[in-house]
């Protein structure tokens, strides 16, 4: 028997067994083949093919197996490096060769058995060391392409662990983007745009960027919250009036954070009625949920109420937010409330502020239009996306009941279980439901892009994490500026009287046109009960 068929009759350590029966044919090498490249991932691998290194096998054999559909990885070899005549043959299985081992656990106990993709698969290329002219060289000794399995299409294939790699060039450029506070999906599609590749064809997947910024954070992990809570001690050092509370798991880690500023809570007091909580970002580079509370002024200006950093996104991790919001304003809660379409952050709600009117902002409804209806309906998309618009608006609520069963009858959605759930929440972000309540003009789509744009200024802050609530600052401080050039002019403009009632034209003395345009314009309804009573101090000059 052949050296190369012997080597195959001997069984893997995992338990395949490469045969010579089930793995295809053994012959010896013939001589007079040539030194195979690594660029020639057309060719299908043959007995007596050679290689200048295990490498360039490795990497041919891989291109090969991206072709088909599978996956490979480095098995059995005989021989050890630096020993004797080092490593003398290598073996490359396909990544579902072999069948998953039950192990012992640190306790003796067997551990459960984890879900696996190996089920045996006999596909495998085998190459041995050969020195022709005290020249080493590898070459192939046996083959197999044989699966027990379906291969993957070039879509799926792609999406498997081994192919999934990240240059060194785009880890820098994801560090990068991280530090930018871009979200992981920003990433993906502005690296996309960079290769100029279609959208979801990169080499890596959006759980392989995660991985890659947790490894990232893993470096100081221990530090930064250390680093982050002596900041917001130094700041409280210096200024009594900033505030700050934090939670430590089981394990002396931070697992929440919140803070607010002296000028935050000033503002709060003015302009506190309506209040949006945004927890749609998060920073990535730590692996927290970014919370951020935000209102607007008597001008239209974005005003920043206070932050929060949660590890977890659940509704004990918003209970402790809320609650610690409402500690720094001094148990004062909201009106009105508008927060992302987050069922977890609905129940906490609830439960820390019951007496809050809460609501889904309409902007964070609409980003997901796209993904839920445009494939389903087609040519049709932008027609019913015009319908709901006009829908979104409407004054009456039986306007709205009667027009969206047309609407569901028009489009033939009566199964769409996004449909369903809009419905079932529409007093939640519907107009004509929310009419009656102050909302200071934040359910416009013009205020909620606004809002955005000052969000995205505050996670561009994050550099570093012991830095972060200097950096916020800077930002809020640069904001307020900014605020407080813009109002100048607006003090000037003159606001247009539409009825000339006593009430109106008084109203156009003591407001600020933008208070006024939300008044007599969006809340024609509750105008003339507060006028009755006293100025609201929150929409005065």
């Amino acid at each position: 028997m052949s050296e190369g068929a012997s080597l195959v009759m001997e069984s893997s350590e995992n338990g395949t067994d490469l045969s010579q029966d089930d793995n295809g044919t053994i012959v010896e090498m013939p001589e007079d083949t040539i030194l195979s490249q690594q660029t020639s991932v057309n060719l299908v691998p043959f007995i007596g093919q050679r290689f200048v290194s295990q490498d360039a096998a490795y990497e041919f054999y891989c291109s090969f197996a991206k072709q088909c559909g599978f996956s490979i990885r480095r098995h059995r070899t005989r021989g050890k490096d630096g020993i004797g005549r080092g490593v003398t043959r290598r073996d490359f299985t396909c990544h579902r060769g072999g069948y998953p081992q039950m192990k012992l656990s640190e306790d003796g106990k067997m551990q459960r058995n984890r879900k696996s993709s190996r089920c045996g698969c006999r596909a495998y290329m085998r190459i041995v060391k050969r020195a022709d002219f005290n020249v080493p060289e590898w070459r192939v000794t046996a083959f197999s392409n044989i699966h027990n399995h379906e291969l993957l299409k070039a879509n799926e294939v792609c999406l498997l662990p081994a192919y999934c790699t990240i240059t060194p060039d785009d880890k820098a450029r994801i560090c990068m983007f991280a530090k930018a506070g871009m979200s992981v999906r920003q990433m993906l599609r502005l690296m996309e745009l960079e290769k100029g590749i279609k959208l979801g064809c990169l080499p890596f997947t959006e759980i392989d960027v995660r991985n890659l910024l947790q490894s990232f954070r893993n470096v100081n992990r221990d530090n930064d919250p250390i680093d982050l809570i002596a900041m917001c001690k130094k700041l409280k050092d210096e200024n009594p009036n900033f505030q700050y509370d934090f939670k430590l798991d089981g394990h002396n880690r931070l697992e929440h954070i919140a803070w607010t500023y002296a000028s935050s809570v000033q503002l709060y007091v003015s302009f506190g009625d309506a209040v949006v909580f945004d927890t749609t970002h998060r920073l990535d580079a730590y692996d927290m949920l970014l919370g951020v509370w935000v209102g607007v002024d008597n001008h239209g200006m974005t005003t920043f109420f206070g932050c929060v950093l949660l590890r977890d996104e659940n509704i004990q991790s918003f209970s402790w937010g809320l609650k610690t919001f409402l500690g720094f304003m001094k148990g004062k809660a909201p009106q009105t409330l508008l927060t992302d379409q987050n069922m977890w952050l609905k129940e906490a709600i609830a439960v820390e502020m019951p007496e809050t009117k809460h609501a889904f902002s309409i902007c964070h409804i609409i980003s997901k239009f796209s993904d839920w209806f445009s494939v389903l309906l087609g040519s049709r998309y932008d027609d019913w996306k015009s319908d709901f618009y006009r829908l979104y608006g409407l004054e009456l609520l039986e306007e709205f009941e009667e027009e969206w069963r047309e609407m569901i009858d028009k489009y033939g959605l009566h199964d769409n279980k996004h449909i369903i759930s809009l419905y079932a929440l529409r007093t939640f972000w519907a107009l004509p439901f929310l009419r009656p309540y102050f909302f200071a003009g934040l359910t416009s789509l013009c205020q909620s892009e606004t809002t955005t744009t000052f969000i995205q200024r505050i996670l561009s802050a994050q550099s570093r994490l012991d830095r972060f609530v200097e950096q916020v600052a800077e930002v809020v401080e640069f904001n307020d500026r900014a605020g407080s050039k813009q109002k100048q002019p607006r003090k000037s403009q003159k606001v247009c009287l539409k009825t000339g009632s006593p009430i109106e034209s008084h109203a156009a003395t003591v407001l600020t046109p933008y208070a006024f345009g939300m008044f007599f314009v969006f809340y024609p309804v509750i105008t003339v009960s507060i006028f009755q009573t006293h100025t609201c101090p929150a929409v005065g000059v």
